[in-house]
């Protein structure tokens, strides 16, 4: 058996076995000659082995260290490895390339390039941190360039390439401002629709919380008029088809209102239920200059596409739909997305306010003491 350790920033080579003739344990530890642990490990099994060959009566020499492998530098594993194999390995959607592949040329290329994956220790991740902070990009944006960084450090380490990656600093991150329409707006909204097909494309949103790729991507085969569901099973992403954001299904129910929009702009023009006179697919900016020109005639403020879903969850929230299930119809992996509409559920604090409440002598009536623990 050959165990190696860290010792003093050391690395030692334990070996351990018995002996084949009488079964004595024969046991060493020694200094690696080797600045590595997978290389220590290589020659501590080729040192073992040769102790053996040699036999016990027949003293052996260590052998020769093992060369430790050549690390490269960032640009050269970036370039001529990671990206001919992650991006087809990880199947991310085109907009998720997009913005790794630009974290790496306006960020990481400059900043790393030259390094060795070996020298990214984590003094020059706190450097590349603080450089970004320098540059004004916001903590989100910096996070999302660690992501990348950190993802090509853990494939270096998957493949052999490297023997650990440096823990990463945490960025505490603030959620972030948006804006949604009330019931009231977004009536006002529907109303100044131009036409069916438009207040259905403005309606749809609204009333099913769906992202716009999904919506670009929904086909008349995920819709059940009958029972009023509709499965978002695909997206569109950079004009490319495919999964949606979680990869996973999901099952929105259908309200009469929008049942009825629905069926009214039933067509033959293709399998998609939004689509161009022609049958040609939407494009995000169509949908967005269609949002725009409503609100423009409306008299509403300005907001983005993605508000039609903030407007679909705040709403039901404001109504009193459980948090749970405004999680299940966004489709949120973790309830703590969902959570940033938690304080516009109809709850002014009375519960709380009358289990805690107390006479003047600091004490609670009989009847909030006899009352149920909260659970």
């Amino acid at each position: 058996m050959v165990r190696v350790y860290e010792k003093k920033s050391r690395f030692m080579v334990e070996i351990r076995f018995r002996w084949p003739e009488d079964r004595t344990v024969y046991r060493e530890r020694v200094r690696s000659p080797v600045g590595s642990k997978t290389g220590s490990q290589r020659w501590g099994e080729e040192r073992e082995r040769s102790l053996l060959r040699a036999g016990k009566a027949v003293p052996t020499s260590p052998p020769e260290p093992v060369t430790a492998k050549e690390v490269p530098t960032f640009a050269a594993f970036v370039q001529d490895q990671w990206w001919n194999t992650y991006p087809a390995a990880a199947k991310n959607r085109p907009a998720t390339l997009r913005e790794k592949r630009k974290h790496l040329d306006l960020h990481l290329m400059p900043a790393l390039g030259s390094v060795a994956l070996s020298a990214i220790d984590r003094r020059a991740i706190d450097g590349l941190f603080a450089s970004l902070t320098r540059k004004g990009l916001s903590p989100k944006y910096t996070r999302n360039i660690g992501g990348t960084l950190h993802k090509i450090l853990t494939t270096a380490v998957e493949w052999d390439v490297l023997e650990k990656i440096p823990r990463f600093p945490k960025i505490r991150l603030v959620d972030p401002d948006w804006d949604w329409f009330t019931a009231e707006e977004t009536t006002l909204l529907l109303r100044k629709a131009r036409d069916a097909e438009e207040y259905a494309l403005l309606l749809f949103p609204f009333d099913t919380g769906a992202r716009a790729g999904e919506q670009l991507g929904l086909e008349w085969g995920d819709l059940d008029l009958h029972h009023r569901k509709v499965v978002f099973r695909r997206a569109v992403s950079e004009g490319v088809l495919g999964p949606t954001k979680t990869g996973k299904a999901r099952h929105v129910p259908l309200t009469g209102a929008l049942v009825d929009a629905l069926k009214a702009i039933r067509h033959l023009r293709g399998k998609n239920v939004f689509c161009n006179r022609d049958g040609s697919p939407l494009t995000l900016w169509q949908l967005h200059e269609r949002l725009e020109g409503a609100c423009r005639r409306a008299g509403l403020r300005r907001v983005r596409w993605h508000d039609t879903r903030h407007s679909f969850a705040s709403q039901l929230v404001t109504a009193g739909v459980p948090l749970r299930q405004v999680q299940e119809y966004l489709g949120h992996t973790t309830i703590a997305m969902t959570m940033r509409y938690a304080h516009l559920a109809p709850n002014d604090g009375g519960d709380m306010r009358r289990a805690l409440e107390r006479g003047k002598d600091g004490a609670r009536p009989a009847s909030a003491e006899s009352g149920s623990a909260i659970s």
